[in-house]
């Protein structure tokens, strides 16, 4: 009698990368997470310091002068940047459930679920990329951070696809 159980029996030996890779996305979900909270708690006035090349990129004014010049609109952006912190933490919180158990575990649903990342990165490049911007304005830090995180996580993805995708020739016949 095997002391082996069937589900460990079916799993290919996965390298040091393979059983930690679950890690990187964890990381990137609480970074997320912790971006949102930030934001949620900084609201508009983040365009004063950290965003303000992607604030003055964009409307040709700092964030001071908008809040002196037209304090409604400022309010709205406040709210807006208050509302997608709340966002990120979502994000991060949920993408930070997806690594701790389905992902870590080699679930497929967790890896495809995983995709969501270079997808809304990409999302992010394209917009701040298209996005009608004053000249000589400097380079917005998402189209950066972004563009780290979307190389990141398409080769953390392509790195674990064996995990989730390849199984041993045994399970091949069993089910076969």
């Amino acid at each position: 009698m095997s002391n082996v159980s069937p589900a460990s029996a079916n799993r290919v030996t996965r390298t040091l990368v393979e059983r930690h890779v679950w890690k990187l996305f964890l990381g990137l979900g609480i970074l997320i997470a912790l971006f949102g909270a930030g934001d949620m708690w900084s609201g508009g006035a983040t365009f004063a310091s950290g965003e303000n090349a992607l604030f003055e990129g964009f409307t040709g004014t700092t964030w001071e002068n908008l809040q002196a010049s037209d304090p409604n609109v400022a309010n709205l952006i406040d709210y807006q940047v208050r509302a997608g912190g709340a966002n990120f933490l979502i994000v991060g919180i949920l993408s930070g459930a997806v690594s701790l158990t389905g992902f870590r575990r080699g679930e497929r649903w967790a890896w495809y679920a995983m995709w969501i990342w270079p997808l809304w990165t990409t999302m992010v490049i394209l917009l701040l990329s298209t996005a009608p911007r004053q000249p000589g304005a400097a380079t917005p830090v998402p189209l950066i951070s972004g563009s780290i995180i979307l190389i990141i996580s398409v080769s953390a993805l392509a790195l674990a696809y064996r995990t989730f995708f390849v199984r041993r020739k045994s399970e091949g016949a069993q089910t076969g």
